[in-house]
């Protein structure tokens, strides 16, 4: 069952002269230390919940720095938070008990528009629905590529974690990146540092190393702002939904769809792959769906939707009808729908790119009784039982149907059902997301969930597969905490973070 830890919340409170220093810098009421709150912040979706001491909210990048130099000065362990909404891969809750959530909401600027080249800069604290509103005012040409969770998630810190985006690459589209260290230092990369202001968002960067990439995944240091490089709109765009059948026909259609990244015909990241228990998830609970439903579901049933577009709309009538051909060849049934043609959106589907539905959060209320209102949904809040797991397979069907298999017997052992997703960022590698998604009023349920996520991980990396996004506060694999990447980052880390303030082994590392 969910875990408090309100017992020994009175353990871990700051020095007094610490939050005295932060009061200072952010004004009183930005330090709350009440115990309600702190609670609130120490949830996740998986045991056990963290003791959190204190909430500090800075107002701008310089209060940031200042409220870091605080912790690096008191040796105390600070955790940023820029939306809070990391449902399943470890929330709003810090990495361990005690620390300070540095709480980046307030930092929700958004500036330095650019619409000719597509570039917006944006801080921590700019939801996805707030930058397609401030989108939508200005240019009907470019978009941001969003997610399938929340609207009200942070479009820069799910990009700084390398999340999904349909129709683009969510990493790769930062850059000019200003970062808070822990020491209180404030660094700048890209041009903008250089004066060389008329290539500030352009590629390739200025010479010399890439350094943008220590700051992904990482407890190096804080990013205050970036700039995205908004995706070009479409002229005319097609959506090619799919019926697959069973997985004795994805041989076949993964084979085509390799064809269709090698060729560009479908971009990276155009489609997804579904099995029937994340179709099924998306429209009802389990409670509601017939049992013999249910078993089929996990391997045999698979379904696809992808993203067509084109320069014009004699081009996209080519390419989808010739698209559609090719994988109605491979699959049971296909239906195209036309949702924007030469420059304007058909009615019904004004909202289809940049404008995030959230939907996909349905998904995480499998094992409850009911879907929630999605401008409400809180599964930290409501109790649900979840984690991501996020593995990186080659584009071949043995390697994925044998894992698949395996992973579907391990996942019922503990009461989960298979409920995957994939998508691919080109035609080598294949993107897979599992939903673990549990009751956790069963007794048991949460150390039965943790268990086969470590099993899961470390099957993959016999197996020679990678997690390519982990859980914040669960264990680190050893492979990964031993590598010689990780080593360096750590000597890296010491001369930013002499103290080791900033998120205590995230992803392995200090």
């Amino acid at each position: 069952m969910p875990t408090s830890p309100a017992a020994s919340l009175s353990d871990c409170e700051p020095p007094a002269d610490a939050l005295e220093e932060w009061r200072r810098i952010v004004g009183p009421e930005h330090v709350r230390t009440a115990e309600a709150e702190r609670l609130d912040w120490g949830r996740r979706t998986f045991a056990p919940d963290v003791r959190v001491s204190a909430v500090v909210s800075p107002g701008d990048a310089d209060q940031t720095a200042a409220c870091l130099a605080v912790a690096t000065r008191h040796r105390l362990p600070v955790h940023p938070v820029s939306r809070g909404a990391n449902w399943g891969l470890g929330s709003r809750a810090p990495t361990q008990d005690g620390a300070v959530v540095l709480d980046l909401r307030r930092l929700d600027g958004i500036s330095g528009f650019d619409g000719e080249r597509g570039l917006v800069r944006v801080e921590p604290g700019v939801t996805f629905h707030a930058l397609a509103a401030f989108l939508a005012e200005r240019t009907d040409r470019f978009f941001v590529p969003v997610i399938g969770g929340p609207a009200e998630a942070s479009a820069l810190a799910n990009a700084l974690d390398r999340g999904d985006g349909s129709m683009g690459e969510r990493w790769t589209s930062l850059c000019e990146l200003e970062v808070a260290l822990p020491d209180g230092r404030r660094l700048q990369t890209g041009c903008g540092p250089l004066g060389a202001e008329r290539t500030v968002g352009l590629d390739p960067a200025p010479a010399g190393p890439l350094i943008d990439g220590l700051f992904s995944q990482s407890n190096l240091g804080v990013v205050t702002s970036a700039v995205i490089r908004l995706e070009a709109m479409p002229s005319d765009l097609a959506i090619l939904s799919v019926d697959i059948g069973g997985l004795d026909a994805l041989p076949a259609f993964l084979e085509l769809w390799r064809d269709c990244q090698r060729e560009q015909s479908l971009p990276d990241r155009s489609l997804t792959l579904w099995n029937g228990i994340k179709w099924l998830a998306l429209d009802d609970v389990r409670a509601s769906v017939p049992t013999d439903r249910l078993a089929p579901a996990a391997l045999n049933e698979w379904h696809a939707s992808a993203l067509i577009r084109a320069e014009a709309p004699e081009v996209l009538e080519a390419r989808a009808g010739r698209l559609s051909r090719r994988f109605a060849s491979v699959s049971q049934a296909v239906e195209l729908d036309i949702a924007r043609r030469d420059g304007a959106w058909i009615e019904g589907y004004e909202d289809w790119l940049g404008v995030p539905d959230g939907r996909n959060l349905r998904t995480v209320y499998w094992r409850k009784d009911r879907h929630p209102d999605l401008a409400a949904a809180d599964p930290d809040r409501d109790g649900c039982g979840l984690i991501w797991l996020c593995l990186a397979f080659p584009f071949e069907f043995g390697a994925l149907a044998d894992y698949l298999t395996w992973a579907r017997e391990r996942l019922e052992q503990a009461g989960i059902d298979l409920n995957v997703g994939i998508e691919s960022n080109g035609f080598r590698c294949l993107l897979t997301y599992f939903t673990l998604g549990f009751d956790r009023m069963m007794p048991g349920a949460d150390e039965a969930a943790l268990a086969a996520y470590r099993d899961l991980i470390g099957t993959a990396l016999e197996r020679g597969f990678a997690p390519y996004r982990l859980a914040n506060g669960l264990p680190v694999p050893e492979a990964l905490r031993r590598s010689p990447a990780a080593a360096l980052l750590t000597e890296l880390r010491a001369v930013g973070d002499p103290a080791g303030i900033l998120s205590p082994g995230r992803n392995g590392l200090g």
